[in-house]
Formats: structure tokens, sequence, C-alpha cells
């Protein structure tokens, strides 16, 4: 049994190593490997060594893909991969960066309303679709116009990266992390939005007040905009009118899913297969005329879906699953109910703990791990308190984002984007600013929640 808790905890570590050093590549190193290890290979590598040490059976793999009744892989993946297919075609009509334009032509050549205006614009499209979304439509935006406009980037990509990591705690579609605690305690989605739209609120204004304080100085008055026509933008006016329909309605269907006792899963399901089917038949038809950009913009669609995300996510659920029978879990479990007396504490401690943990093991794991542990038989603490700890455990695995770039995927996808971009952002840097500005961000945040449990219960 202690053999099995090292190799465990020895394997996920690991494991996480693996998925922080693998989005580096190393200049040194030309020769292609045959498998890349990266957050989609490396968790599959750690199950094969758990597999070949005899820590975990083919019991606890199945597990990892079936699930409980309380956590089920599968419906996780299946509602995170159809909305995310939903929205990359969306995105894919020009339709967001047709918004990103207008909200550039808007600021009318302010360089601080500018700065405004994407943070908010950010906010909006997260709480729509999701933070990754945001991360890829908005981050090359920012840079073209800032390239053109002869200013940093620097202050307008901090002030999208944190509001996209602060507004996706918003509704449950907005992190796959939400989606993984809130399917957990079987909360539907009207539900989740009552208890994080005040929280997320109050920590967005605050994030925004300390990131103009902060970047004030550097942002210019004036800039000079790109001329560029928005309407430019727009590849497939009736693709992006039907993806954007189809979206609203899956969002109501979602709110309205407890009336009819429908999975979320299948509801996104079903819309992500109504936009496939459109573009399928759209694609057909271009080719028919011989229209190939749009062809092109078919296969791009499928190369941009995050398909690692599938293995990645059934892989930590079964090295989380060695945690727990190995003991690591009920000991984590017993360690927070020993500080878990008062609901303050338990609150804050959470919110905390888990937004730091984020930038230890990434923010996917880290949920994944801790929403174990709340289920855990070891966590004795009162009903109210554990609806407390849960809320932050979901607010820490969005806000732990904003600390380093190593507290999500989005913040490495980020990092590569800008680098890519020749926009060259150093942990160091990043962190400096999430270090002043998130700890008051989180301060605030559980001190909604909490006064928001206080009142209701």
């Amino acid at each position: 049994m202690v053999l099995n808790a090292i190799i465990s905890i020895s394997v996920f570590f690991f494991v996480i190593f693996l998925i922080i050093v693998g989005f580096k590549k190393p200049k040194s190193i030309k020769k292609k490997r045959l498998i890349k290890l990266d957050y989609g290979t490396a968790p599959i590598l750690g199950v094969m060594i758990l597999l070949l040490t005899f820590t975990i059976n083919i019991d606890s793999i199945i597990k990892g893909i079936v699930g409980s009744e309380a956590i089920k892989p599968y419906s996780i993946i299946m509602l995170f991969m159809s909305l995310a297919y939903i929205c990359i075609s969306i995105d894919l009509t020009g339709f967001f960066e047709y918004l990103a334009l207008k909200v550039l032509k808007a600021s009318k050549n302010s360089g601080r309303k500018l700065f405004v205006y994407f943070f908010f614009f950010s906010s909006i499209l997260t709480i729509f679709t999701s933070n990754d979304i945001v991360i890829l439509t908005v981050t090359p935006i920012i840079i073209y116009f800032a390239r053109t406009a002869k200013i940093k980037p620097f202050p307008y990509l901090i002030a999208q990266f944190f509001s996209a990591n602060i507004w996706s705690f918003t509704l449950f579609i907005g992190n796959p992390t939400n989606i993984i605690v809130a399917e957990a305690y079987a909360l539907n989605f009207l539900e989740y939005t009552t208890w994080t739209l005040l929280p997320t609120i109050i920590a967005g204004f605050t994030c925004l007040g300390l990131l103009f304080l902060i970047f004030k100085r550097s942002i210019p008055k004036k800039i000079e905009t790109p001329q560029v026509d928005p309407n430019l933008s727009i590849k497939d006016k009736k693709g992006a009118i039907f993806g954007m329909t189809c979206l609203i309605l899956c969002l109501f269907m979602l709110s309205i899913s407890p009336l009819f006792n429908l999975p979320l899963w299948l509801i996104t399901l079903v819309f992500a297969l109504i936009v496939l089917i459109r573009d399928i038949l759209h694609y057909r038809w271009m080719k028919k005329h011989q229209l190939n950009s749009t062809y092109n913009l078919f296969k791009e669609s499928a190369s941009r879906m995050p398909w690692k995300i599938m293995p990645f996510m059934v892989g930590m659920f079964i090295l989380v699953e060695s945690l727990v029978l190995s003991g690591w879990v009920d000991l984590i479990a017993f360690s927070i109910s020993s500080i878990s007396k008062d609901l303050i504490i338990s609150i804050f401690s959470m919110g905390f703990l888990t937004s730091l943990t984020c930038n230890l093991i990434n923010n996917q794991p880290m949920t994944i791990l801790f929403t174990q542990v709340l289920l855990n038989e070891s966590l004795v603490v009162s009903e109210i308190i554990k609806f407390g700890l849960m809320f932050s455990l979901i607010m820490g695995s969005n806000f732990g984002a904003n600390f380093t770039l190593i507290g999500a995927l989005a913040g490495i996808m980020w990092q590569k984007i800008t680098h890519d971009k020749g926009v060259q952002i150093s942990f160091g840097e990043f962190a400096k600013y999430g270090l002043i500005i998130m700890p008051i961000v989180i301060i605030v945040a559980c001190s909604v929640l909490t006064l928001e449990i206080f009142l209701w219960f």
C-alpha cells in the first residue's frame, strides 16, 4: 500500500511536469520525436506506468472513462467538445473578429477607452463562449492593432487574459473545470449561475479597476487605430447568423433543462450536430461551385478542435483515481476537514489553496483532484461548508490561471500565441501582475460568496 502510494503520487507529478515542459520547444533539439509528450499524451504515459507497476488495474481505467454516479468523465468531455465545435464554427465565419474590430473602431483613437472596451468585450465573449475561444480569437487582433498603432500590446493583452479567466466563472460552460465540479454535484445551469454571477461581477470590476490603476501611465491617451472595415472580416454571414442562433438556443435549453430532466451533454451534442450538418452541406455546396476558400475553412474547424482534451481528461481522471485508491485523497480530505470548521475560513482557505495549487499542477488536474476530495467520505464538514467549498473550488480553478502562465492550459496556449506573433512575455513579468492583483480579487470574490451563502442559509 505504501509503495503504491509513492508510485501514484510520483507518476502524478511526473505527468504534470511533462505537461508543462511539453509546450516548450528547445532550439537545440531538431530531430522529430515519434511521440510528442504534451498534455494529450503525457497522462496516457502515466496511466501505462501505473498499469505496468500494478498500481492500478483495468477497473480503474474503466472508471476513468465511465466514472461514478457523481463524476462521469464521458459526459464532461461530450459537453465541452460539443460547445467547442459550435464556438469554433462561429469563429471561422469571422463573426468574433467582426465584433472585435467593431470594438476597436468604437474607441475613436482613445487608448484608455480601448483598454476598457477590450476588457469588457473579452468578458462578454467569455460568458457566452469560453475563455479558450477568447484567447484564440482576441489575442491576435490585439497584437495586430498594437503593431499598426505602434504601441505596446502588453497592458491590453493582460487585461484581455485576466478578464477571460475571471468572467469564465460566470456560466457553467465558461471553463471545463466548471463543468467538472457542477456535474459532480448535479448543479443545473441556472442554479450554478445564481451563485456565481454576483461574485464574478464584483471580481471583474475590481480587477478592471486595479489593472487601470497599474497601467494608467503606460496606456497612451491617443492612438492611431488601423482603418479596417469590420464587415470585411465576415466570411460567411449566413453561417454566422445560423451559428449564433444555435448557440443562443443551446444556452436557453441548458437553462431550462431541469424542466425536461435532460442531460446537459445531450443538449449540447444535438446543437453541435445541427451546426456540423449545416457546415457539411455548406461545404458541399461551395465545393460544387468550386469555391475552395470555404473548403480550407472547413478543414480548419477540424484542426482547431481541442482533440487532445479527451485523452488529457480521461488520463487525469485515471491518475486521480490512483490517488484515491492509494489513500492520498483521504489524507487531503482529512486535512481540509481539520481547517474547515467555519464558513468564512473554509471559503477563503479553499479559494486561495486551489488558486495556488493550479500553479503547481495546472487547473484541470487540480479540479479533478479536489472534486474527488470534496466527495470523499473523510471530508467531515457541514453541508453549508461543503457548499461553500464547492464554489470556492470552482472560483480557484478559474482565478488561479491569472497568477502565473502555467496555472492553466489557457495560459500556456496564450503565451505560445503571443510568442508566435513576436510578443515576448516572460513568466516573471506575467506573475508580477498576477501576484499583485489576484489576491485582492480573490478576497473580494470570496467575501461576496460568503455573504451570499450567509443570507441564503
